[in-house]
């Protein structure tokens, strides 16, 4: 009996190996489908129906107004229905944003991808919330990086296809290949993502109630400023580089180029952040990461007219943005209880989306006046969010941890 018993322990946990397996060939599934899908709405919306910059910077906005929304129900929902179901929910939003695509009346595609955004806030967080749970946190560094891997990756392999179906056969067959893939994604979600056991560990509804007690927590707070101060500069650079790319190239394969090559390069810098995390802590990989995107806005602030800039300081300061998107799961593991992760990922999710939606109405708005403005102000901005790093690793809730 005994020797059975260390039998089962010893098998036991590579049969834990399967839901993080799972859980990154969904992520890989949503990559190829979602940033084809965000890369070509700012174009869309410009040369198909006709809208200027700062109306395409308002309605990539109402998206991430929705996706506020999510961020506060879906942390209760993560901690209610578990983590599973909240990311399947999230799921069934990609097929909306898809079918954006193959309508023409303004009025729908904003409620499409309205919609789309707050399937994204809770894709995010049941995907975020898994991958704490399902992981160790001795290596959670590194299998963040895989995690958003299938974001940087999916991208990667879906960019250049996207780009020459867009340039040879148009937005309709652009959308009806998303179409298809997005619902794989979802039903494949909801057949083969198994459900954690320690998923759903609130189980009554007094979730919303625990926003307010962990939004007043220093820590926490900071947390939330580290995350929207880069997320300002990526809604800029999300909207902007495209629209900037294809007028300055007049080419959508050029835009998907763009694409493809930061996506690669962004993920072999999410797998050097995440083993340096794990490795020697997390204070020095998120100062880095924080350096290289000052260096990178200030780059493309000065040379924002010109095309190579783009293949340049814009592909490091993706590198950067994504870097720190692996750096956050480890920051929030290391800080904060497991009871209430759901709620202090939807707090930092809901400043996420904030972020987007601030960043891209201030580049829309800014870059009418000088092209390089909108990449100046988040040069700033993240000067300031270098020296709340500094001060976030000194707090005596930090220091008790590894991270410190």
């Amino acid at each position: 009996m005994l020797v059975q018993k260390e039998h089962r322990n010893i098998v036991s946990p590579r049969a834990h190996h399967w839901p993080v397996v799972a859980l990154l060939i969904v992520q890989l599934l949503s990559g190829i489908v979602l940033s084809p899908q965000r890369s070509f709405f700012p174009i869309y919306m410009e040369e198909r129906l006709a809208y200027a910059t700062i109306s395409v910077s308002a309605f990539v906005a109402i998206g991430q107004l929705l996706g506020m929304i999510a961020s506060v129900v879906g942390g209760t929902l993560c901690d209610i229905m578990g983590r599973k179901w909240t990311l399947v929910l999230g799921s069934i939003g990609f097929v909306f944003g898809s079918l954006a695509y193959l309508v023409r009346m303004p009025w729908l595609v904003i409620l499409l991808w309205s919609v789309s955004g707050l399937g994204l806030g809770f894709h995010t967080l049941g995907g975020q919330s898994y991958l704490i749970d399902a992981a160790g946190p001795e290596r959670l560094g590194v299998l963040s990086a895989l995690y958003n891997w299938g974001f940087t990756i999916g991208g990667t392999l879906s960019s250049p296809g996207a780009g020459i179906v867009l340039d040879r056969r148009g937005f309709s067959a652009f959308g009806m290949v998303l179409l298809v893939l997005s619902l794989v994604t979802t039903l494949g979600t909801m057949a083969f993502l198994p459900r954690l056991q320690n998923s759903g560990i609130r189980r009554e509804l007094g979730g919303l109630r625990g926003y307010r007690d962990i939004v007043r927590r220093p820590v926490v707070v900071i947390l939330g400023l580290l995350r929207f101060l880069p997320t300002c500069y990526w809604g800029m650079a999300t909207v902007l580089i495209p629209l900037l790319i294809n007028r300055i190239a007049g080419s959508k394969t050029a835009v998907a180029l763009y694409a493809t090559l930061s996506q690669i390069m962004a993920s072999l810098a999410q797998v050097l952040v995440g083993r340096a995390a794990d490795r020697w802590g997390r204070r020095g990989p998120t100062l880095v990461a924080f350096g290289t995107l000052v260096v990178s806005t200030v780059g493309l602030a000065g040379f924002a007219a010109h095309l190579w800039s783009f293949y340049t300081f814009g592909v490091l300061g993706a590198c950067a943005a994504w870097s720190l998107s692996t750096l956050t799961p480890c920051l929030v593991s290391d800080s904060t209880a497991v009871e209430e992760r759901g709620c202090v990922l939807g707090t930092l999710n809901l400043l996420w989306n904030v972020g987007m939606m601030v960043g891209a109405l201030i580049g829309g708005a800014l870059v009418e006046i000088a092209v390089g403005l909108p990449f100046f102000v988040a040069a700033w901005l993240n000067l300031g969010a270098i020296m709340l790093a500094a001060f976030f690793f000194r707090l005596p809730a930090v220091q008790g941890n590894r991270i410190a």
